[in-house]
């Protein structure tokens, strides 16, 4: 069995960020990630994976306001390198879309990863669909 990691800042709920417990500012806070990669891997799962968008989800501004985890988080390349730094096997994943990269672009990045991290770079391949990043409100 493979196991993997999916992982939103606070928690996959959008008021998770509102829990006491909770790291409010987890979606820039390298210390959260650096803990939760660190524990990953040390309780044997095998990836660690980071979703990534290119754009902020339409919403009203009350709405978008308290949910923290689709508006501010660190880029996933720089994350991910980070967090090769700091674990020794667990892989690192993220999203990276075909719409808004160049093809070496994408190349560049994920072999960047794969070098600093030894070989633990893992990449989830998407298109984006969403309508806030291809510039339509629908799709």
């Amino acid at each position: 069995m493979r196991l993997g990691l999916f992982v939103n800042p606070t928690g996959h709920h959008q008021a998770s960020w509102r829990h006491p417990d909770a790291d409010a500012d987890a979606g820039v806070n390298f210390e959260h990630y650096r803990r939760i990669a660190m524990l990953a891997e040390r309780e044997c799962f095998d990836m660690l994976f980071l979703a990534d968008n290119q754009g902020v989800r339409e919403a009203d501004p009350e709405t978008r306001s308290r949910v923290a985890q689709y508006i501010a988080n660190l880029e996933p390349f720089t994350l991910l390198s980070a967090l090769a730094a700091v674990t020794e096997r667990i892989g690192l994943t993220c999203t990276a879309s075909l719409s808004y990269n160049f093809p070496f672009q994408i190349a560049r990045k994920f072999a960047s990863l794969d070098f600093i991290s030894g070989g633990r770079s893992g990449w989830n391949m998407v298109t984006s669909e969403r309508g806030e990043e291809i510039g339509r409100a629908h799709v």
